[in-house]
C-alpha cells in the first residue's frame, strides 16, 4: 500500500483540509445552510464504555441464514467489478482525496509472470480440493492468471477455513453456487479494503455493514479484524508463492476465529442485496439479532432498527468508531424562535449537545443551552479561523517532530498505513495550534479543556486536527462547553 506498490486503482484518500465530516444535504452546495439542510446525529462506539462480547452464531444458524440471504443475490459474470459497484459511493467519497493509493503490486518481469502462472496452477488445485474444481472464486475472469487484488480474495477465502466449507454447503441447491460464493468473497474483500486505507471511512451499504459488525462483534473485535486485515494485505503483497499466500490467509484466520468469520460472511451475504433499506429489512432475521441490538445500544447508543439512517462510519486512531446518522423528518434549518433564525443544526450528539452553523461559523452548543448565547459577532474567532486556514497550508512532513516521525514510522513498519496517516493529520493539527499561540498571545491557551479562551469576552475556541472522527470525539469530550470550532 505504499506509493511504490502499483496495481489496480481501488480507492483514494479523503480531503485533508477539513475537520468536519462531509455530509449530504438537500442542496448540492455543501456550504448551504437553509430550510432544506439535514440534521445529523453522532453515535460514538468506544471500547471504554460498555465492554461488548461477540454474539455467538452456531453452524446450523449460520448455514440457514446464508442459504436464506443468498436467495437475494443475483449471480454475475464479474464478481470483482460487481463488488466495486456495490461500494461505489464509499469509493467516490475517497476519490476526493490527495493521491492515489495503489493496493496490489504489479511486476511485469518474466520471473513475476512465471510466479503468477505457478500461483494460478496452485489456486486451481486448491479449488479442486475445496470446491470441486474450476475457477471457483472467479479470479480468472479478467485475466489468465491470479494477480493484483485476486491475491487478497484467495487469501481471505483460505482464512475462512471451515467456515468456507459451511458456506459452500449452505449454497448447495442454488443454480450457480460458485458464482454466489465468489460474489460474497469479493464483497468482503472490497469492504475490508476500505478499512485498510488512511482515515478509514465507510458510507452507504459499507456503513451498514460496519454497524452490523459492531453490533454482532463489539468494538474490540472489529478493531482486531481491521488490524488483522491490514497485515494480511501486507503479507499477501510480499507473498511470491501459494504457500506464502496461504500462510497469510491462515494467520488472518487465527485472528478472526470461527465465530467472527461466520459473522463476516453472513453480513457480506446480506449486503449482496445492494441497498441499505433491504439490508435493514433482512437484519432482524439474522441469528443473534436481539443480542446484537442490545449490545449496539449499550456501546454506542445506537438502535440497529435505525441502520437505514446511517450516513457514514469513521474509525479514529484511538480505537473508536464515530457514526454519523441522518435524523429522519427533521428540518434543521427551520428556526424555532426569532433568535435562532440564522442558526442551522448540522450534527446532534447522543448527549443532546449539537454542532450548529451560525452566520457561517461552526459552534458547539451544550444540551439545553439556547443558541442565543452564541455571540452575534466574533471578530477574534474570525481572525483565528483565517489564521488557522493560512497556517495549515504551510504544514509539510518536514514539520514533524522526532517523536511524531518515529510514531508514524512504527505504524508504517507494521503495515498500518491508515494509522500512520491519522497520526500525520494529528501532527498537522498540533503544528497549526503551535503557530497560532504566539500570533494570538492575548488568548489564554491551555492543554486541558478547550484550546483557547478570550479573557475579554469569555469566548472559547477549539482547534481541530482535521480527521473525520475528530469532530465527533470533541462533541463527546467537551459536551458541556459552548465553544467555536476552528477548522482547517
Amino acid at each position: 500500500m505504499t506509493l511504490r506498490q502499483a496495481g489496480a486503482v481501488l480507492l483514494m484518500l479523503l480531503t485533508a483540509c477539513s475537520g468536519v465530516p462531509r455530509v449530504t444535504r438537500a442542496s448540492e452546495d455543501d456550504g448551504e445552510v437553509g430550510a432544506g439542510a439535514a440534521r445529523y446525529e453522532v453515535r460514538v462506539f468506544s471500547p471504554r464504555t460498555v465492554p461488548g462480547e461477540p454474539v455467538e452464531v452456531d453452524e446450523d444458524d449460520f448455514t440457514e441464514a446464508v442459504a436464506r440471504l443468498a436467495r437475494e443475490a443475483r449471480p454475475v459474470a464479474q464478481p470483482q467489478a460487481e463488488a466495486r459497484r456495490l461500494f461505489a459511493e464509499t469509493r467516490e467519497a475517497q476519490a476526493r482525496g490527495e493521491r492515489v493509493i495503489r493496493l496490489a503490486p504489479v511486476d511485469v518481469s518474466a520471473a513475476a509472470s512465471r510466479a503468477e502462472a505457478e500461483l494460478t496452477r496452485e489456486y486451481l488445485r486448491w479449488c479442486q480440493r475445496t470446491q470441486g474444481g474450476g475457477d471457483c472464486l472467479r479470479l480468472l475472469v479478467d485475466g489468465p492468471t491470479v494477480r493484483g487484488d485476486d491475491r487478497y480474495a484467495l487469501a481471505l477465502a483460505i482464512s475462512l477455513g471451515s467456515v468456507l466449507a459451511e458456506t459452500t454447503q449452505a449454497l448447495k441447491g442454488m443454480v450457480q453456487p460458485s458464482a454466489v460464493l465468489s460474489m460474497l468473497v469479493w464483497a468482503a474483500v472490497v469492504y475490508l479494503l476500505l478499512w485498510a486505507l488512511p482515515e478509514p471511512l465507510s458510507k452507504t451499504i459499507a456503513a451498514g455493514m460496519t454497524v452490523l459488525l459492531l453490533g454482532w462483534l463489539g468494538v474490540d473485535t472489529v478493531w482486531s479484524l481491521m488490524r488483522g486485515w491490514v497485515r494480511l494485505v501486507e503479507d499477501a503483497d510480499r507473498a511470491t508463492t501459494f504457500d506464502e499466500l496461504s500462510e497469510a490467509g491462515e494467520k488472518f484466520g487465527r485472528v478472526m476465529g470461527e465465530n467472527t468469520a461466520r459473522v463476516l460472511v453472513m453480513v457480506a451475504t446480506a449486503a449482496l442485496g445492494g441497498a441499505v433499506p433491504k439490508l435493514a429489512k433482512l437484519m432482524p432475521k439474522l441469528p443473534g439479532f436481539t443480542q446484537a441490538a442490545v449490545q449496539a445500544e449499550a456501546q454506542g447508543g445506537l438502535r440497529l432498527a435505525t441502520i437505514a439512517e446511517v450516513e457514514s462510519v469513521a474509525a479514529s486512531s484511538e480505537g473508536t468508531f464515530s457514526i454519523l446518522m441522518k435524523s429522519p423528518g427533521s428540518r434543521a434549518g427551520v428556526a424555532t424562535t426569532e433568535s435562532e433564525a440564522a442558526v442551522t443544526t448540522i450534527i446532534r450528539h447522543q448527549g443532546g449537545n449539537r454542532q450548529v452553523l451560525s452566520n457561517g461559523q461552526r459552534w458547539h452548543v451544550p444540551a439545553n443551552k439556547p443558541v442565543k448565547d452564541i455571540p452575534t459577532a466574533d471578530p477574534v474567532g474570525d481572525q483565528l479561523q483565517a489564521a488557522a486556514t493560512r497556517v495549515a497550508q504551510q504544514w509539510g512532513p518536514h514539520q514533524l517532530s522526532p517523536g511524531e516521525r518515529e510514531a508514524i514510522r512504527k505504524a508504517t513498519a507494521q503495515g498500518e498505513y491508515w494509522l500512520a496517516r491519522l497520526l500525520e493529520r494529528e501532527a498537522r493539527g498540533r503544528f497549526v495550534e503551535r503557530q497560532l499561540v504566539p500570533e494570538f498571545s492575548h488568548l489564554r491557551w491551555s492543554k486541558t479543556g478547550v484550546d483557547a479562551v478570550d479573557p475579554r469576552t469569555g469566548c472559547q475556541y477549539e482547534v481541530l486536527s482535521g480527521t473525520a472522527s475528530n469532530v465527533a470525539l470533541h462533541g463527546k469530550r467537551l459536551a458541556s462547553i459552548l465553544f467555536r470550532m476552528i477548522t482547517f
